[in-house]
């Protein structure tokens, strides 16, 4: 029996123009098998209305701009008045003081400065497949 691949949204947001990050974040997980949706230059409303249609497993978001507690707090709003069960990771340039926000917000787990692709892949392969036997 095969496995389904894993579908990962990565989003980013208006005017968070740096995206050397996201893009080998992307490349790594297309490597470990998996779909990426990207859309950048979105709102939480349009990210979270993408990955209900888009049917995906995790959401990852990039922040460099600084406004990641807000962002995340309206995204995981939307995907509630969506309905929508999917895990949010966030990667990016965020300040060891706002993790233990972005996780009281439901965020799943924060990749700061120093973090490693492989680790974004590894967390997101692990979220899609507890998703996928619930």
């Amino acid at each position: 029996m095969s496995q389904k691949k894993a579908r990962v949204l990565v989003g980013r947001f208006t005017l968070d123009g740096h995206d050397r990050g996201v893009l080998t974040v992307i490349h790594a997980l297309r490597n470990a098998g998996m779909e990426v949706i990207y859309t950048h230059f979105s709102n939480p409303k349009e990210i979270a209305r993408s990955a209900v249609q888009e049917d995906v497993d995790v959401i990852g978001i990039t922040s460099s701009m600084g406004e990641h507690s807000m962002i995340c707090s309206l995204l995981l709003e939307e995907l509630g008045k969506e309905k929508a069960n999917i895990p949010v990771i966030v990667g990016g340039v965020i300040p060891s003081s706002d993790v233990p926000v972005l996780l009281d917000l439901g965020v799943k787990r924060v990749f700061g400065p120093g973090a490693s692709p492989g680790e974004a892949v590894a967390f997101a392969s692990q979220l899609a497949r507890e998703r996928d036997r619930a």
